[in-house]
Order: structure tokens, then sequence, then C-alpha cells
């Protein structure tokens, strides 16, 4: 059994984000319109459980269209064929606590044992889009541009957490993490120690809502970095020099 546990948090500020493809009509309808009548929009199109969209959901000009693909089912929470995150903001920092090797919830917040940043691994830009329509959706060459809805819940609480076990001392240069990148906001996507990544535990989830961000417009696909295709292992050998500089540099600082 390990010496040591410790359990990671992020922000007690975060929320869920989910991205997806949606009615290229709608897209068009909100281009540059209102944050508010934006999310209004949405919130009115959805009643909280899967729905089928409507065939004519492209045909009447004088109303907002759906923001649902036409003729396929439409959950705002499950429309997320390119990202859902549900996680603390990356600006946010951490904290560390010790808690019982044994791996027992008998513990209390009064053994913190860190306060602060850890060290950047790499960021992903899951949904950077503009909003204004391309004269071209296809050209030939590999940019394909698809329109995108990003809805966004602000939250206030406890959300996912990470427990490490170690035989050492938490070192807090080997904490690292990634960031998903999105029009909204950045938050965790992954959290690392000693360049092992750590599971996400979600038992301890406890928040609640404070508001409602949305964005919608058109997404290359070219350029976006889908985790399917970011995270190779070349790739991942190129972060992890880049985070073994970092540590120097914080390590040097922190002197």
């Amino acid at each position: 059994m390990a010496k040591y546990r410790y359990r990671i948090e992020g922000s007690n500020y975060g929320g869920e984000t989910v991205v997806g493809q949606c009615n290229p009509a709608f897209a068009r309808y909100f281009e540059g319109e209102d944050q508010d009548e934006l999310v209004e929009a949405v919130l009115e199109s959805d009643n909280w459980e899967s729905q089928e969209v409507p065939e004519d959901a492209l045909e009447n000009p004088d109303e907002a269209p759906h923001p649902g693909i036409p003729g396929e089912d439409f959950y705002m929470w499950e429309n997320d064929d390119m990202e859902h995150i549900n996680s603390s903001y990356a600006d946010g920092g951490f904290t560390v606590y010790e808690v019982p090797a044994d791996g027992s919830d008998n513990w209390s917040y009064d053994k913190e044992v860190y306060d602060g940043e850890g060290i950047l691994v790499y960021g992903r830009e899951g949904a950077i889009f503009g909003n204004e329509e391309p004269d071209v959706l296809d050209d030939g060459e590999g940019n394909v541009y698809v329109p995108v809805l990003l809805f966004h819940s602000s939250e206030k609480g406890t959300f996912g957490c990470w427990f490490l076990e170690t035989d050492e001392p938490f070192d807090r240069f080997k904490l690292g993490y990634s960031v998903i990148e999105t029009n909204v906001c950045e938050q965790i996507e992954s959290v690392y120690y000693d360049k092992q990544e750590l599971d996400c535990d979600y038992d301890y989830n406890d928040t609640r809502g404070k508001s409602y961000n949305c964005d919608v417009g058109w997404i290359n696909l070219k350029w976006r970095d889908g985790e399917d295709k970011f995270l190779s292992e070349e790739d991942m050998k190129i972060y992890w020099e880049d985070f073994d500089d970092n540590v120097e540099y914080e390590r040097e600082q922190a002197e």
C-alpha cells in the first residue's frame, strides 16, 4: 500500500460545456445576435428530453429556426458529437489535500499540502470557431466548415477530483494538467502526476448553476484539434519535453 494518498481539486468555478453540429439555418439566423437572445432560443427549443426536429425546420423564414438538425433527435445536453466537458475553469489553479492512505473517507480539509498552479502539459483547441458563414464550405483542399452550437452552464461548487497514491510526499513540480479551449472558456481536460494521467472521480460533484453562455458559428474541421488526432505518441513526447523545460524554470524561480 502507498504511504501517501492525496485528493487534488481544481477551482470551485467551472461548468458543463457541450459542442455539436447544429441546423445551418440556426447558425445563419443568429449570426451577430445578442447573447441573451441566443441562450433564450436554445432553452425554448429544448424540452429537456430527446425530440426529433421537424423536417420543415428550415422552411419558415419568419421564425427562428430550431437549433437541431432537421430529421434528427435533439436534446441540448446530448448535442455533443464534438465535445462534452464538465470540469473546473483552467485559470483557477489546484488545491491538494492529504487524505488517509487506506482509501477511507475519514478525512477533513485541514491537511492542505498545496494551493497553487500546476504546470501546463498542453492546450487543445476543441471548439474555436468563427461566427460568420464562409463563402465556401468545402474548398476541396481539406478546409471543411460545418455549423456548430456551443452551450455552457457556468457553475460553482465541487467538480471532479483526482486521487493520487504515492510513496513520496507530494511534489508540486510533478503536477501537470491539460486544457481544452473553446470560444466561451478554457477548462481542465486532464490532470497528470509524474507524467502519469490520473483518473477523474466524479463521486463528490456538487455544483449549482450561475448562468448560461452560448455561441454558434462555423468550425473548420481541418483545424479543429479533436482528441482522436491531437494526442499521438509523438505529440505527447514533444509536450513532455516542453513540460520538463517548464519544470526546470519553475524550480529555479522557487529557489
